[in-house]
């Protein structure tokens, strides 16, 4: 039996409320334009859409806020600034404040830059809107396990390197190097055509085989740590990054307080699967926001397999929480189709929306019935998590795997 602010109910109360199917109040946040791949449409549809023979929507009464986020430069569509995306939650919080309902805002979306510790402006925004008003936020794993896009090394010794690969026909290869302002080491670039650079501050090296750019960022009021970013792109005469092995090399010069950096690669989204460390660390590849605290976080289940899909961000932040919380069904799920139809997806992007659906049917059991009208942030996880299944071969909590199935 549990007890909530005068409320009390067992499972059996939460589990007629996840069979109701009837009204939460959804946010998704979508690209303007939902183009051929109908990612935003696939997303409502698993949380919210309309009930009928071929597929169904966890919480299909649910009313629906889409905020279409605008691109910005790139030929290739261009990208969405975080900026943006905090401004259409921050719209959206308003909208269900002024209505007196409910909301859950569900991101499925994510990406490898940042520190992966809570830290960035956008994760410390949306772990702030807990408080404000009856809202959850449901966020996607990313779908970096077994990506190699991630690598933590102790640079204590006195010379320590890192060798990654980059593919064929790579236009673009950023490498994130996040290290303590603490110690006092010297990073190196060594490229597949002999050259060694030091790229510790500021430095631009153009040259006819490759163009190299790095910038050196200074902790700031959301981080203590601080940032090489490394810009890789093709030289002069080139079309593409020159394939092979890469490296990167620390060597000591003064003072080791902690020794420990962690260097990402952009997500698969972004770069080709053959790009990747060759010796990477997969338990730290849950992708931001999902790192943010106070959220949802959803890895996915692969229902064939009757595991955790391999693809699925696990283990743990890069401050030591444990991510993602809870797994969902993430493979081949059935999904509205863009323009019409149905169709299969598979993805942490397509698990979270399940969560967000059985949220909003918690909250409108607990919230708009009145059985419980303090059952959101926090609290909610709380209750979702412990009535999660334990998923068999997997360790409880584990950092696959979270606190089980919903």
């Amino acid at each position: 039996m549990g007890y909530g602010y005068g409320a009390q109910y067992d499972s059996s109360d939460i589990n007629s409320a996840l069979d109701t199917g009837n009204r939460g109040f959804a946010e998704m946040l979508v690209p303007a334009s939902d183009g051929l791949s109908g990612h935003g449409t696939a997303v409502a549809s698993i949380a919210a859409g309309s009930r009928n023979s071929q597929s169904s929507g966890i919480a299909y009464e649910s009313e629906i806020i889409a905020v279409a986020l605008k691109r910005t430069g790139g030929s290739d569509g261009g990208y969405t600034r975080t900026i943006d995306i905090m401004e259409g939650i921050d719209y959206a919080l308003r909208k269900a404040i002024e209505l007196n309902m409910p909301i859950i805002i569900n991101l499925s979306f994510g990406t490898n830059e940042g520190a992966h510790d809570g830290n960035t402006l956008f994760e410390n925004y949306i772990t702030d809107i807990n408080g404000l008003w009856k809202n959850i936020v449901v966020v996607a794993a990313g779908n970096e396990g077994d990506s190699r896009h991630h690598v933590r090394t102790d640079v204590s010794g006195n010379i320590n390197r890192t060798e990654f690969a980059i593919g064929d026909n790579e236009k673009n290869i950023r490498l994130f190097i996040w290290k303590y302002f603490q110690d006092e080491f010297e990073i190196y670039l060594n490229t597949p055509s002999g050259k060694r650079i030091n790229i510790s501050n500021d430095v631009t090296v153009s040259s006819q085989r490759e163009n190299i750019e790095s910038v050196l960022a200074m902790p700031t009021p959301y981080t203590s740590k601080q940032l090489v970013e490394v810009s890789i792109r093709p030289g002069n005469s080139l079309d593409y990054v020159i394939s092979g092995i890469w490296s990167i090399e620390f060597a000591v010069t003064g003072t080791i307080k902690c020794g420990i950096v962690d260097m990402w690669l952009p997500t698969i989204e972004a770069i080709g699967l053959s790009t990747g460390f060759l010796r990477p660390s997969p338990d730290t590849t849950v992708t931001i926001p999902a790192t943010a605290r106070k959220v949802l976080s959803v890895g996915a289940f692969n229902q064939d397999a009757g595991s955790m899909a391999t693809f699925s961000g696990r283990g743990y932040t890069a401050d030591g929480r444990l991510v993602p919380l809870i797994a969902a069904y993430g493979v081949d799920v059935t999904a509205a189709g863009y323009g019409g139809g149905y169709v299969r997806k598979t993805g942490t992007s397509f698990a979270a929306p399940k969560i967000s659906g059985y949220a909003a049917c918690i909250m409108e059991w607990g919230i708009v019935r009145r059985n419980d009208e303090n059952m959101y942030g926090e609290k909610l996880i709380a209750y979702m998590t412990r009535y999660a299944v334990g998923i068999e071969g997997e360790e409880m909590p584990g950092i696959r795997q979270g606190w089980g199935l919903i």
